[in-house]
């Protein structure tokens, strides 16, 4: 017998998170945390089973201004044995009655589900369609840790290779970061996106994410230094066997020392070293998972936008893996189509853009 309820034991729903197949680090209950943190209501409704967790969604839920409805929103979720497709029908059900008992406008999922065609026709059939405005990359690297520190080495491209002991001799000290050291992390962060024109939060958001993950040992800070020079940084998350890494950046000085690689290579050995078994480098250009998907060959010249990230993060090894994208249910149709004009902003984005209203008409 399958039952419907709200779940807030923080223990059982992290429990239940690590040991699906399609569970990821922003269905875990920190993120929630942290997501409350900067203005986001969280809802982890689950459906159960002889007394344990069988399926469910952490919902993040942002009030509009001015007019009583909301955007709802599911990163990487929701988390489900994607054999039981009764099961998924029964959590749609779930996740809609939550949806609308917050007044949404219309759901927003980015499922860590992979990019198999099957699953794409399933979410057509039930109701949701293909959204163009994103949150996250549908494509990335994975980089299994488990053979031999020599064995990664020799995994890595030629070229790759030589650049990480390059760096090494390069006289580069990676160390450990710490909240002091968070405005240093977000110039470099900054400088990088500018480069590469891709966006960065507000230095809140970094701060808030270390708050709330550096307590419970989830978050490790590393910077590469050059005679008491900060070159290059990377934030790096744990939750389960993974280690992820979401943000990072390089000075020119560090590019010019290659201190980018080094840094790569000590976090993929401290992760190992923590018992991760894999590394998930995270954002790359989603048209490559889509290539390889059609059996296309994969551009080698192309360094325009995430593509140069791409050429980078693909030199340590790994696989390429993608996911189905970003789907929208709605609810308010008209609501809706008004909506997709602000939405051409990533949700997080507009969820900030709505509290800087929300800031103004207090």
């Amino acid at each position: 017998m399958v039952s419907f309820a709200h779940e807030t034991n923080q223990k059982r729903w992290n429990d239940f998170v690590v040991a699906s197949p399609t569970g990821h680090l922003m269905q875990a209950y920190e993120w929630g945390v942290f997501k409350a943190a900067t203005g986001w209501k969280v809802q982890r409704v689950g459906l159960e089973q002889d007394g344990r967790i069988v399926a469910g969604a952490q919902i993040l839920f942002r009030s509009l201004p001015f007019i009583p409805f909301s955007l709802a929103y599911i990163p990487k979720g929701p988390v489900v044995d994607l054999s039981d497709l009764s099961l998924l029908n029964q959590l749609w059900l779930a996740i809609h009655k939550a949806s609308r008992s917050q007044n949404a406008i219309f759901l927003k999922i980015e499922p860590n589900f992979p990019n198999d065609d099957r699953l794409i026709d399933y979410l057509r059939q039930h109701g949701f369609h293909s959204s163009q405005h994103t949150n996250h990359p549908h494509s990335t690297v994975i980089i299994d840790l488990t053979p031999h520190e020599d064995t990664l080495l020799a995994n890595m491209r030629h070229k790759t290779r030589q650049l990480v002991r390059r760096g090494g001799r390069n006289g580069l000290e990676i160390i450990e970061g710490t909240a002091d050291d968070l405005p240093e992390f977000y110039q470099i962060l900054q400088t990088t996106a500018d480069m590469k024109e891709i966006a960065v939060h507000d230095f809140s958001f970094y701060q808030q994410v270390w708050q709330t993950y550096q307590p419970v040992d989830g978050v490790k800070l590393f910077l590469a230094k050059h005679q008491g020079q900060t070159l290059s940084v990377k934030m790096a998350f744990v939750f389960g066997d993974c280690c992820m890494h979401f943000w990072g950046g390089t000075s020119k000085q560090g590019r010019d020392l290659y201190s980018s690689y080094l840094i790569q290579w000590e976090a993929m050995k401290w992760a190992k070293r923590r018992g991760c078994r894999y590394t998930d480098l995270w954002g790359i250009p989603d048209e490559v998972g889509e290539m390889l998907k059609r059996g296309e060959e994969i551009p080698k010249d192309e360094q325009s936008g995430l593509w140069g990230v791409y050429a980078f993060k693909r030199g340590f090894g790994g696989q390429v893996e993608s996911y189905v994208g970003t789907y929208d249910y709605v609810y308010q149709p008209l609501l809706y189509r008004l909506a997709q004009f602000f939405t051409r902003f990533s949700i997080d984005r507009l969820s900030e853009l709505v509290e800087q209203i929300t800031r103004r008409v207090r």
